[in-house]
């Protein structure tokens, strides 16, 4: 009887032990702010990664799959995709299916050309910053293909952290900014606001580890939801020297020039026809 008793009482130390330690771990996560040393650590490690980042990919190529979503278009079929991109502003995306290429879109600097060869329609749309309300459009989607984004050092003053990374919020240029990391100092989201204009970029999965890695899904939208873009990376290769050909896209003399709202009513109608 007093073996069975004090198997008993060595059971519920044990539980007790067990469950103070479980407790102990979720205070800790939960409680007190950071260790000032902690979030200078996490400071560092971001900074340099996404410098490392912007180094590595200043020019690169990749191929995946690209997702469209949105009121806007609605849920578009998942089409193959090839990517460039050189910093500071200039990108080049190829659309693509077994019949051939959907759509050919280069964005640089200010101004947007597409090129759908099927329908023999284009569109040239210079001023894409003022179409859009969003300052340098297109080094923002530079900047999230490589998750290059990089906090200034006062944002780190009132950097919130938990569990699952830290969150560092600033203003620049008028523009809110909110960037969230991950436990690795990889970026999780990077929002900007400006005015009524929200555009995000959110990173579900990143492929190779430590130095080496790289975003693999980057989910791009409005603050709306009117346009969601999900790039599925499968490869990204840095390359050492961009040819001129990347980001050069003439329309053909005989193409139907659109206007942006014309674009629109393009897309509303072959989403009817899906």
């Amino acid at each position: 009887m007093s073996g069975t008793l004090a198997r008993s009482r060595r059971s519920a130390f044990s539980w007790l032990i067990l469950m103070s330690v479980g407790v102990s771990a979720w205070l800790t996560s939960c409680g007190p702010p950071p260790r000032p040393g902690a979030i200078a650590a996490l400071e560092t490690t971001a900074r340099l990664s996404a410098e490392r980042r912007e180094r590595r990919f200043a020019a690169f190529e990749a191929r995946g799959a690209l997702r469209v979503d949105g009121r806007a278009t609605g849920r578009l079929p998942a089409v193959n995709l090839h990517l460039r991109a050189a910093l500071p502003d200039r990108v080049r995306l190829q659309a693509g299916w077994l019949l051939g290429t959907l759509g050919d879109v280069v964005l640089r600097a200010d101004t947007l050309t597409v090129w759908i060869p099927g329908e023999r329609m284009g569109l040239v749309l210079p001023g894409l910053a003022d179409t859009l309300g969003v300052r340098d459009p297109s080094r923002f989607l530079v900047r999230a293909l490589v998750a290059g984004w990089v906090a200034p050092h006062e944002a780190w003053r009132t950097a919130v952290q938990d569990s699952a990374g830290v969150r560092l919020e600033w203003d620049a240029g008028g523009e809110h900014w909110t960037l969230q990391l991950d436990a690795e100092a990889r970026p999780r989201s990077a929002i900007m606001t400006h005015g009524a204009q929200q555009v995000s970029a959110r990173y579900d999965r990143w492929q190779d580890a430590g130095s080496a890695a790289w975003p693999a899904r980057i989910e791009l939208a409005d603050g709306e939801g009117r346009l969601r873009m999900r790039f599925d990376l499968d490869a990204l290769h840095a390359v050492k020297r961009t040819k001129r050909s990347w980001f050069e896209l003439t329309l053909p003399d005989d193409v139907r020039r659109l206007e942006l709202e014309e674009l629109k009513r393009v897309v509303a109608v072959t989403r009817g026809l899906r």
